[in-house]
């Protein structure tokens, strides 16, 4: 069947990590995007501060345990703008302060898929 739309929305794979494979360092959170991401939800279900970083050096978000946080990229983007994850883009994770000792670490998405 085609579709009279140029792109769609789908849900992307569930990626997670749990308590003990989170370090001190960035390590990666999966792999790379593989394709652009418009709306991303990140849940902390541990009981310790979870840090993101999309360079493995930089802090760029912060999640104390059992908070999440929800970016929706287009809804309010002017008309025509692409606004979106790019296509590649690495996630890393690290906990600050204490180590947790329980839970995982998720992040949901929707991703900008081509219509057939």
């Amino acid at each position: 069947m085609s579709l009279p739309f140029k792109d769609i929305a789908a849900f992307g794979n569930l990626r997670s990590v749990a308590f003990g494979s989170i370090t001190s360092s960035y390590v990666a959170f999966g792999s790379a995007l593989a394709t652009p991401v418009v709306v991303v939800a990140f849940k902390n279900n541990t009981n310790g501060i979870i840090l993101v970083s999309t360079d493995g050096t930089n802090d760029k978000l912060v999640y104390p345990g059992l908070s999440y946080g929800v970016y929706d990229l287009r809804t309010n983007a002017p008309e025509g703008d692409p606004f979106y994850l790019p296509q590649a883009l690495q996630f890393y994770v690290k906990y600050s302060g204490s180590a947790p000792t329980s839970g995982s670490f998720y992040m949901e998405s929707v991703v900008l898929t081509k219509a057939t």
